[in-house]
């Protein structure tokens, strides 16, 4: 097949090319040129430099070439959407658009696990710290909106994936490292709220092959999925599970703290990314069984992944975790509340 990336080498996109070339397939990459290229040396990767806000560069390339599959990976804002829909319509195979489980969690309320059909429910009240990100959710469901107003099957044939946080090696926004190198450092982890909710994430290889596999099943058309791990982890869960990997004889002393407490301190947040990762506030589980019985998707085992990324984080990536400048900060506050606490309770015995 004759395949288009729009933004091709980025985290998850990498991995795709990567699955497609294995399968022989011709792809094209619209890249901006500004991130470092791995596929220089495949015969079967060609790179178009351009931004794909240019609506002259789109057209000239549609009227020019034919493509078989497009993989939308970087659409944000719904404008984004419309400029490829108007350059591509009746010249296309497919149109495949990554998107987000964050179009559910903008909701007020949910049901889990939660349905491919409850991407449209009432709109929460506008949440910064949602933890899956709050305009982002809004634009995403906007940007499917579209899609699916657009969609036809002859003309403009739509699939949408919706992936929850995406984990594994080179991620960029480093939300397992947040945790690994707390776990390392063999200081007390700092936990917002119970870390009770459930949740899944999905591994990077995992969500890529979705993404290839789906050209292999043509019933995807016209259909929107969620792709997430088939293990279902709370944060307690996790962090415990993640530190048996690191080191299997000492357990870390974890901490938890009310999350309106949490939300009022200054390491919170971080202008650096998303720190004290996969707090989801609520529970988030994901139905994945129409993904499985379309395209018989499986995930990989955590131990096996997590290791993995371990490895890379430990050996190939320089610098710490987001937020870590003020870790010194985050043990502080523990060793003090926790001594309040003994206090308190010391009190209450009296």
């Amino acid at each position: 097949m004759k395949i288009l990336l729009i933004g091709g080498t980025g985290f998850i996109s990498s991995r795709i090319t990567e699955f497609l070339i294995e399968k022989g397939h011709s792809i094209s990459l619209l890249v901006r040129g500004k991130t470092p290229i791995n596929f220089n040396d495949s015969p079967n990767v060609n790179f178009i430099y351009g931004d794909r806000h240019d609506e002259r560069l789109l057209k000239e390339l549609f009227n020019r070439e034919k493509f078989d599959v497009i993989y939308d990976m970087i659409a944000y804002e719904p404008r984004e959407t419309e400029i490829i829909y108007k350059a591509a319509r009746g010249k296309i195979g497919r149109f495949i658009h990554c998107s987000t489980v964050s179009v559910y969690m903008v909701s007020d309320d949910v049901d889990t696990p939660i349905t491919e059909d409850q991407w449209q429910r009432k709109m929460m009240h506008h949440f910064p710290r949602n933890p899956f990100g709050m305009d982002y959710g809004i634009n995403k469901r906007k940007i499917e909106e579209y899609l699916w107003s657009f969609h036809d099957e002859k003309d403009f044939p739509v699939t949408a994936i919706r992936p929850p946080y995406v984990c594994g090696p080179k991620d960029p926004a480093k939300r397992d490292y947040f945790w690994i190198q707390r776990v390392l450092d063999k200081n007390p982890i700092l936990v917002p709220g119970s870390g009770d909710f459930s949740s899944q994430v999905v591994f990077v290889n995992d969500l890529a092959k979705a993404f290839v596999d789906l050209l292999d099943y043509p019933v995807t058309i016209g259909e929107a999925y969620n792709v997430a791990s088939e293990e279902i982890k709370t944060l307690n869960e996790y962090i415990s599970d993640l530190s048996a990997l690191i080191d299997p004889v000492h357990s870390p002393k974890v901490t938890h703290i009310p999350q309106e407490l949490f939300d009022s301190l200054p390491f919170s947040y971080s202008n650096e990314g998303d720190v004290f990762t996969f707090n989801t506030r609520r529970p988030t589980i994901f139905n994945i069984e129409k993904i499985k019985n379309d395209i018989n998707f499986r995930s990989t085992p955590f131990e096996e992944w997590m290791r993995e990324t371990i490895d890379w984080f430990l050996n190939m990536h320089k610098g710490n975790s987001n937020g870590y400048s003020m870790r010194n900060d985050e043990i502080n506050f523990i060793n003090k509340w926790q001594s309040e606490y003994s206090k308190l309770i010391l009190r209450v015995k009296e």
